[in-house]
């Protein structure tokens, strides 16, 4: 593949794994924000909000540092495979909230149809 191929394919993936990310981090902070340990207090909701995206900063980081070495010693291809298995991770790891939110536990309903 030449050079542009490559930039425009590492551009994609750069747009379909950012758009994710900045989804999932506002996903996990709204989910804390209902959480009784928190609400009310913005001051603990803004720390936990920070440390999930400087952990995932963090993480991001560390799989760039590891391209230069695999693409070094094992070629190009060994990038991408490792970029599809850090995909595949992260799915693998949200597939229970992913889950969660498709299939939501149906709630009961008395005999007024007030949900219970």
């Amino acid at each position: 593949l030449n050079t542009v191929v490559l930039l425009a394919m590492l551009g994609m993936m750069g747009i379909l794994v950012g758009g994710p990310n900045n989804i999932i981090t506002s996903a996990v902070a709204a989910d804390l924000a209902s959480h009784p340990s928190v609400r009310g207090n913005n001051k603990s909701l803004g720390t936990v909000t920070g440390l999930i995206n400087g952990t995932g900063a963090i993480t991001a980081s560390l799989g760039l540092l590891a391209i230069g070495p695999l693409s070094k010693a094992y070629g190009w291809s060994t990038v991408w495979v490792f970029l599809m298995g850090c995909t595949a991770a992260g799915t693998l790891l949200m597939s229970p909230k992913i889950y969660q939110e498709l299939c939501p536990p149906k709630q009961e309903v008395d005999a007024e149809n007030f949900i219970v």
